[in-house]
């Protein structure tokens, strides 16, 4: 079930054209930025958005141009887990890796400490009103995520045609502090 209906929701994401993804992905990044939580971040890892993904460019520069400290993973695939490293330059810094999405060039860029980082930015297929996250199936951000500070935050940035009322979840699935989409922010209900 898990899977049909990931695949379902990536294929609708993919089926938008580049004008949607755009506008609407600038739309979100200016509800990030205004959002008090990424004002006082100092440390705030993010994904390098593939696949019609919200597109996350625009962000890393304007958080830079901020003087945050920013990161993204790197993806070790034998061992399961997320490196976070910084990027200063999204020209310089940054290749094609796992699964074919951008990350850090490993020899220009430098290890975060996860328990530097304030706020992580996540990507996924599909979330619900209550926050949850449907990931991609290899529980990379699921295991990255247990791992950080208590007061860590976490935001998932997502179209609204990503948001359901309900996803198919299992135990391990992260629940978020927020979901910003291009219409709202949804925090989880008590």
């Amino acid at each position: 079930m898990k899977k049909e209906f990931r695949n379902k929701v990536i294929t609708i994401r993919k089926n938008q054209n580049h004008d949607f993804i755009s506008s609407h992905s600038s739309i979100i990044v200016e509800k990030l930025l205004s959002m008090d939580c990424i004002k006082s971040a100092k440390n705030i890892m993010l994904y390098l958005d593939f696949n019609n993904e919200v597109q996350t460019d625009e962000l890393v520069n304007k958080l830079l141009s901020l003087e945050k400290i920013v990161s993204s993973p790197i993806t070790i695939l034998n061992e399961k887990k997320l490196i976070p490293c910084q990027i200063k330059d999204l020209r310089n810094d940054i290749q094609i890796g796992t699964y074919g999405i951008r990350e850090p060039k490993k020899e220009s860029s430098c290890k975060v400490n996860i328990s530097d980082i304030d706020i992580v930015i996540v990507p996924a297929v599909a979330y619900d009103e209550k926050c949850y996250r449907l990931g991609y199936g290899g529980g990379f951000y699921d295991r990255f995520l247990e791992n950080l500070r208590d007061d860590a935050i976490t935001i998932g940035i997502a179209f609204d045609i990503q948001i359901f009322d309900e996803i198919p979840k299992e135990p391990h699935d992260a629940q978020l502090d927020y979901i910003v989409t291009e219409t709202r922010v949804l925090i989880p209900s008590l």
